[in-house]
């Protein structure tokens, strides 16, 4: 019996742990999906390629969201919203993509963009992306020249 009550006890308090552990969505955050692709410079992977999407269309007042991230060593693409490597909301964005060296004394991207200017710049940028449930969200893979 005393087992039995030790299991039940158990069992209680790990159940909180248990519903906490999906993708928990707060008031005024919209879904998101996950981003892929993979990013080279000169036909490499490089790590710490910054990439910002910028929506393409009006928001029309609703909450604003900034989705961005990094490249990883492969050149593997995170992007994030709400939370590390979460995506993007569903819509259509212009993809800019920058690279500076990281500082480690500063803990910053310093010095000149590694890419054409064109790709830092929301207006200019040839890189578009399409986000959604019926959408395949593969930015596919991309290789930039180096400045």
């Amino acid at each position: 019996m005393r087992n039995l009550i030790t299991t039940l006890r158990l069992a209680l308090c790990s159940l909180p742990l248990l519903v906490g552990c999906g993708q928990q969505q707060f008031p005024g955050e919209q879904p998101v999906f996950p981003i892929e692709g993979v990013v080279t410079v000169d036909g490499k992977p490089v790590e710490n390629i910054q990439i910002a999407l910028h929506p393409a269309g009006d928001l029309n007042g609703e909450k604003p969201f900034y989705p961005q991230g990094f490249t990883d060593a492969e050149g593997n693409v995170k992007v994030s919203t709400y939370a590390d490597g979460d995506g993007a909301p569903a819509g259509d964005y212009r993809v800019t993509f920058v690279l500076k060296e990281y500082n480690l004394l500063s803990r910053s991207f310093t010095g000149p963009n590694r890419l054409s200017a064109q790709y830092a710049d929301s207006a200019k940028t040839p890189i578009t992306l399409s986000v959604g449930p019926d959408q395949s969200n593969d930015l596919g893979k991309l290789d930039f020249e180096s400045n």
